[in-house]
């Protein structure tokens, strides 16, 4: 399991402190001497797939298509969505009529094949979704869309679609005043409902109002609930939609400039979802448990699919170095050439965190950024094609913390805190984006949503047959306390 090597690396605060400018000791000593040897160990890691059912996003970025990998299996994406009502939101006076509704989902980006014929479905939400930042559920991808509509109701709209617009000229196309955009119209049933709601008034401190759209909740509760926006037709694109509005067209009477006549006007008035209300992405996957089976290597597939685990040799190196001062450890994942023969390749996933397996629930749903103590990223080097990770002996050092009242209690007592820790000594690698702040700071992170992947070097075969020095090493330098 182990490689173990020896070497003396001259002056300490050119050779050894180089490797981490905050030294993490398990065993403390003092040492007059100005040389202190320094010694490296070598510890293999074992790895494996990961499948992930499921990943916590408060995403702002919806995200609707269907599209088959012949390496990574089916994935399909829905979404569902709320409309912001601001506060004592009014149309223009004198309304006459809504004359039309329609949902345009704005994109940016797709994934896939621009021509894939799709048909999409807009069902509306008949219970009403409270999200008042408790229910972490909510933010599961895997939510189940049913709990909020009746699936016997027929749709409110469909529309067939591609990512590129055919009735749309290929010269406005380029321009930068064109957003590429699907406007789906709701009919005239939707409209004159919206219309019934809108006149119904009260009176508020001498003054009519209406009640329905006061604010957020009360427009929620009683006019629109949400949307459920899914895919019943079609595959081969995947849509990232940035802005989503509801566009009312309404006619209203107005006076011209001298008041002495009425005249028919038509406008647009918008309204759209915001950070205010609540959106939620689902994801499914198929076929990828036959991947987390493949003992050839490890897989990381967003979004929600898979990561790799990967399993520390803790107790080896707890008894060897659990009195010694670790100063540096490092690990690295090198990213196999992807075998897909697909025109549409997934991309490479850009960063990875690396987080202990029973804490990845709480990082993401704490909205909590690494620390380089339980918690690193590593962005993809694409010069050697590999994620590393460097001062891993932060981490090693907690664990070794925790785990040493434990060890000190028995054999007996250690073995079954195990068992009732089986992740305690777990690490997983995911998939994630980050956010920035104008210094470039690292001020989020969360989970990797595009569809990205990639193979890494590890997995069953090479912990179980390979030779020790092909499997994936973890590089430690260490000193040990002076002996006098």
């Amino acid at each position: 399991m182990k490689l173990k090597f020896l070497a003396a690396l001259g002056f300490i605060a050119a050779t050894l402190y180089s490797c981490d400018d905050e030294t993490t000791g398990i065993g403390q000593f003092i040492s007059n001497e100005e040389f202190i040897q320094a010694k490296a160990d070598s510890y293999t890691v074992e790895t494996e797939s990961h499948l992930l059912d499921s990943v916590y996003s408060r995403s702002t970025t919806a995200y609707l298509g269907k599209f088959t990998d012949e390496n990574y299996g089916t994935f399909t994406s829905d979404f569902l969505v709320q409309i912001n009502c601001p506060e004592n939101f009014s149309l223009p006076d004198r309304l006459q009529s809504i004359d039309e509704a329609t949902l345009g989902l704005y994109y940016t980006s797709y994934f896939g094949d621009s021509l894939a014929p799709m048909r999409v479905q807009v069902d509306t939400l008949t219970m009403p979704i409270q999200d008042n930042g408790l229910d972490k559920n909510l933010y599961y991808t895997n939510m189940d869309p049913t709990r909020y509509y009746n699936t016997q109701n027929p749709p409110l709209a469909t529309k067939d679609y591609t990512a590129y617009d055919q009735t749309v000229s290929d010269s406005l196309h380029q321009t930068s005043d064109y957003y590429k955009h699907i406007s789906i119209d709701l009919g005239n049933a939707f409209c004159d409902n919206f219309k019934s709601k809108y006149d119904v008034t009260a009176v508020e401190n001498g003054e009519t109002v209406h009640p329905y759209f006061k604010d957020s909740e009360s427009f929620i509760n009683n006019v629109l609930k949400g949307f459920y926006i899914h895919v019943t037709n079609g595959e081969g694109c995947i849509l990232y939609i940035s802005d989503i509005y509801l566009h009312l067209t309404v006619s209203y009477m107005s006076r011209n400039s001298a008041d002495t006549a009425d005249s028919l006007v038509t406008a647009i008035v918008p309204m759209t979802a915001t950070n205010e209300v609540f959106m939620s992405t689902r994801f499914q996957n198929s076929g990828l448990q036959n991947l987390v089976d493949d003992p050839t290597c490890t897989y990381l597939k967003t979004p929600a699919g898979l990561c790799t685990k990967v399993t520390l040799p803790i107790e080896e190196m707890y008894e060897e170095h659990r009195t010694d001062t670790l100063n540096s450890i490092s690990l690295s994942f090198t990213k196999m050439r992807d075998p897909s023969t697909s025109p549409y390749k997934m991309g490479t996933p850009a960063n990875l965190l690396m987080v202990r397996a029973d804490e990845m629930k709480s990082f993401f749903e704490n909205n909590e950024v690494y620390d380089e103590h339980t918690s690193f990223l590593s962005s993809y080097n694409s010069t050697d094609n590999s994620y590393s990770f460097s001062k891993l002996n932060r981490l090693i050092a907690a664990i070794f913390s925790e785990i040493r009242p434990e060890i000190e209690k028995g054999t007996a007592q250690w073995e079954a805190w195990k068992a009732e820790h089986p992740d305690w000594n777990k690490i997983l690698l995911v998939p994630v984006t980050t956010e920035t702040d104008s210094q470039g700071n690292i001020i989020g992170i969360g989970n990797d949503l595009s569809v990205n992947s990639a193979m890494l070097v590890g997995g069953k075969d090479l912990n179980e047959s390979a030779d020790e020095s092909e499997k994936i090493q973890m590089d430690i330098i260490y000193t040990q306390p002076s002996q006098d």
